[in-house]
């Protein structure tokens, strides 16, 4: 992993689990300290992120890091479920019964996360189960694609998750998804798919009223 790919990951980590929220200005001068480089990749790593509307870049002022995308967020929902949709079709068709076991203990994995909270373990493995579906309906290499979109709506996902019986609903709902993939019930598959992830953006006014700072006065 090259300077640029290192820092572009660890910035892009920290801002979508909300370590550096909304208006937090970055330093390209802390960073390249922190890393022992110069701040040529910094730059560039900034970038990156400005292309996906992490951050904002004020030429000759500052860096800060982007309010909340309302719209973004929306359109990677209904990218991410029109996907997910066809992968729960296909995975009621093909999966295996080691698929299946795998994706099962994934969401043990999950739960395990959820008796420590430990949110940073348990998006890790809630990404994990949704990328393994992907690959085992064979579109993988979407993946990738999805979650370069999803940077807004992921932020919204994390002020969602410390909510009351919020990650309770998200282990129901993927057991609810393998449940149904595994019964071969394609129609209750992609009502389990629907189900799940309409619920971050069906709560985006709630989030935002609790949350008022990190959406700017134009969200």
């Amino acid at each position: 992993m090259t300077a640029v790919q290192q820092v572009y990951a660890d910035l892009r980590d920290l801002i979508v689990g909300m370590s550096l929220p909304p208006g937090t200005v970055i330093s390209k001068k802390e960073i390249a300290d922190r890393y022992g480089i110069s701040q040529t990749p910094v730059r560039e790593a900034l970038i990156l992120l400005e292309e996906e509307g992490l951050v904002d870049i004020f030429p000759q002022s500052r860096t800060e890091v982007s309010y909340i995308d309302v719209q973004s967020a929306r359109e990677a929902h209904f990218l991410r479920r029109s996907v997910e949709v066809e992968i729960a079709h296909i995975l009621a068709a093909e999966i295996t019964d080691a698929q299946i076991a795998e994706l099962r203990d994934i969401i043990a994995h999950q739960k395990a996360a959820d008796g420590l909270g430990d949110y940073a373990a348990f998006t890790r493995h809630d990404n994990a189960f949704h990328e393994r579906m992907y690959q085992m309906a064979g579109v993988g290499g979407l993946w990738p694609l999805i979650d370069a979109r999803r940077a807004h709506l992921d932020r919204l996902r994390r002020l969602h998750l410390p909510s009351k019986g919020k990650t309770s609903a998200i282990i129901k709902d993927h057991t609810d998804i393998v449940d149904a993939i595994a019964a071969r019930n394609a129609a209750q598959a992609e009502v389990s798919v629907r189900e799940h992830l309409k619920g971050t953006v069906s709560a985006t006014e709630d989030i935002r009223s609790h949350f008022p700072e990190y959406f700017g006065k134009l969200a």
